[in-house]
């Protein structure tokens, strides 16, 4: 048997080392994958809406042109949105946002009388679009004014005499979105034909003391769309409302552009809010997976994660030695178990069962027998008994004194029952005590059977 469980500790050996190989191609993998991710992280600088790409569906032309309106001290363009670095007199310009938006911060910067500026048609913009009952709704399908014979590029005009559209008469747009509104200011329109309805595509509204322009369509102001003359006037002036000064006085603050999957974080005035950034973090990611699958690199590095988990784990269990167990239905069943009289001796006889039943078995064995033996059809009282004995000579004079003292130990200790339960301490019963009883009993017994069998013979 030894020589047999040497050999099987020897083939676990190469099952540890597998485990441990698997273990360093894991933590290969897993470095390997996020190079990957990183590395494609890098590479995408031709992603639309880039504020530095200089591609025809990138925004650098919308920096440039902001740095010569404002000064290029004035325009901050940045990845993150810090909410602490804000002022009052500061104005946002977000642009096609991918994450959702952190719209109590936003709300808050509103109020104390920052400006706000969005272009967006499919991106996370919704939740900032609904804080202030604001819904999109489809253009026209036939515009009333489209270019190149295709109707997802329809021309635009001004709505109001909004001073962002001061000096515009046509507006591109590229498959914009309309925008449902309340008591906002429609700010650019889409007209219809044949009997449809026109549709906003830029509202405005005043937030506290500050402003909130929602423009349709981030399109407008990419650089191949900035090559017309009205978007390039528009874009113009969405960059100089978002920091012209205010009936409470002057503004002159900065410019904070953003674009595509900005980070957020902190809370405007100085507020600090780790716990709703990382639940907003959590929220865009799960979203992304919804909405765009897993990455490819990702999902191959989890499927081989998976399968080294796997081989880990046959490896680990494959190897190892279990203890034979015997079938349930070949074990020994124990005596408190089984049932019947050895099952009922074997609960009374357990460690943890009270001596106290035990006296009270032998008393039950001991009345009932005298019971039959004396031929009565119940069993008696105590005196009853001990008087019928007597009388029937079942025992002698030192019988019946010793059955006395036998009966009256075992009432004391039926008492202490019902002591114990009202929380007294009665004196315990110990095993020496239930062995000499018992003695007591089968030789009181077989006394008064003999005497009983000397009597009728």
């Amino acid at each position: 048997m030894r020589s047999v469980r040497v050999a099987a500790a020897r083939h676990v050996l190469p099952f540890r080392a597998v485990r441990r190989r698997a273990t360093w191609a894991l933590l290969l993998v897993a470095w390997v994958s996020s190079m990957v991710v990183l590395g494609a992280a890098g590479r995408a600088w031709g992603a639309p809406f880039d504020l530095a790409g200089s591609d025809w569906e990138g925004a650098a032309e919308l920096v440039r042109l902001a740095r010569a309106e404002l000064g290029p001290a004035r325009v901050i363009v940045t990845n993150e949105l810090d909410y602490a670095q804000l002022e009052p007199k500061d104005g946002v310009l977000l642009l096609y946002p991918e994450k959702s938006m952190d719209v109590g911060q936003l709300a808050k910067f509103m109020h104390a009388g920052g400006r706000v500026v969005m272009l967006d048609d499919f991106g996370r913009g919704d939740a900032l679009l609904r804080h202030f009952k604001m819904g999109r709704v489809p253009l026209p399908r036939r515009p009333a004014e489209f270019l190149r014979g295709n109707p997802q590029l329809a021309l635009a005009e001004p709505a109001s005499a909004h001073p962002v559209v001061a000096e515009v008469s046509r507006v591109v747009t590229n498959h914009a979105t309309g925008l449902s509104h309340e008591n906002l200011s429609p700010v650019l329109k889409v007209r219809g034909q044949e009997g449809e309805p026109e549709v906003v595509v830029a509202v405005a509204g005043a937030v506290g003391q500050g402003r909130l322009l929602a423009v349709g369509d981030p399109s407008i102001v990419i650089n191949a769309m900035l090559r017309y003359a009205g978007n390039k006037a528009f874009a113009r002036g969405l960059v100089r409302y978002a920091v012209d000064n205010d009936v409470w006085g002057k503004r002159g603050g900065r410019l904070f552009v953003l674009a595509g999957g900005f980070e957020q974080k902190n809370g405007f005035g100085g507020e600090e809010d780790s716990l709703e950034d990382m639940l907003r973090s959590m929220r865009d990611a799960l979203d992304t997976v919804r909405r765009e699958g897993m990455p490819a690199v990702l999902a191959y590095a989890i499927a081989i994660a998976i399968g080294l988990a796997l081989v880990v784990w046959v490896g680990s269990r494959a190897g190892r030695l279990h203890k034979p167990l015997s079938p349930r239905f070949v074990r020994r069943v124990p005596a408190v178990a089984q049932g019947g009289v050895a099952g009922h001796a074997a609960v009374i006889g357990a460690p943890q069962t009270s001596r106290v039943l035990a006296v009270l078995e032998l008393k039950s064995a001991l009345e009932e027998q005298l019971t039959t033996m004396l031929g009565a059809s119940r069993v008696p009282t105590q005196q009853e008994l001990l008087s019928q004995v007597a009388a029937a000579h079942l025992l002698d004079a030192e019988g019946v004194h010793t059955l006395r003292q036998l009966l009256l130990r075992m009432s004391n200790v039926e008492t202490m029952i019902v002591y114990q339960r009202g929380g007294g301490m009665g004196q315990p019963v110990r095993d020496h005590e239930v062995v000499s009883i018992a003695r007591t009993v089968k030789r009181l017994l077989e006394s008064a059977e003999a005497n009983r069998h000397a009597r009728v013979t």
